[in-house]
């Protein structure tokens, strides 16, 4: 469950100025909800490419019926090969934390892009300087790989792009974040017996850790936008 993907979708497809018919790539794209989102208001074709087969499976589940252009599939972003000038707009929702190698990710994109065409990405990532200890098992246990937002601002540089946009966005992460909290709290029965209180404390509990790193200062969230020439 992705609590800052909603909220913000509209804000920042607008960033994009969408053109009917051009073709953008979702990297992450969980069960597609930005994708339907763009090819539905938008007139464009979507392709969404996520890890997990079961959020594939509820996104081509979901596509049932739809008259608009989406597709989605199974596969890696480090593996996977695009041909040069692709697409009109890669895009990414909190994902490329998981990824090692951005530079390398950050270059594919930039050859998979029409001359002109955009990225844009929000991310998890931290203040500068060295992480606590507490933050620092975090990121290990959870295998991120993150940065601070001028640091991630520069790879994209370094890959090639222009007019790059690094904005630190936490105080809306934070704000985003505690109204999905009080949501969650007011409806803890009915979450308990849709799912279970195992996974009730689970959520709560990690969003709520989340909340205190987030205010602390030490996690942040990064928007980045960036065109290719």
């Amino acid at each position: 469950m992705n609590t800052t993907v909603h909220e913000t979708t509209k804000e920042f497809v607008e960033k994009l100025e969408l053109k009917p018919g051009q073709k953008v790539l979702d990297v992450g794209c969980g069960i597609g909800g930005g994708d339907f989102y763009m090819a539905e208001n938008f007139d464009v074709e979507v392709v969404g490419i996520d890890l997990s087969i079961n959020m594939i499976s509820l996104a081509l589940e979901r596509a049932i019926g739809l008259k608009c252009s989406v597709e989605f599939e199974v596969a890696d972003c480090t593996k996977k090969e695009y041909p040069e000038n692709s697409f009109n707009v890669i895009y990414s929702r909190d994902t490329i934390l998981h990824i090692q190698d951005k530079p390398a990710l950050f270059r594919s994109f930039c050859k998979w892009l029409k001359p002109g065409g955009k990225v844009l990405i929000s991310d998890y990532c931290k203040s500068p300087g060295t992480p606590s200890l507490e933050f620092a098992k975090y990121i290990s246990q959870r295998g991120y790989d993150l940065h601070d937002v001028e640091a991630y601002g520069q790879m994209l540089r370094d890959a090639g792009f222009e007019d790059v946009v690094a904005e630190d966005r936490t105080d809306q992460f934070i704000k985003v974040l505690q109204r999905e909290l009080d949501v969650v709290e007011k409806e803890k029965d009915e979450f308990i017996a849709d799912f279970s209180e195992e996974d009730y404390n689970e959520i709560v509990g990690g969003w709520k850790a989340k909340l205190i790193r987030s205010t602390s200062g030490e996690q942040k969230w990064g928007l980045f936008i960036a065109q290719k020439k």
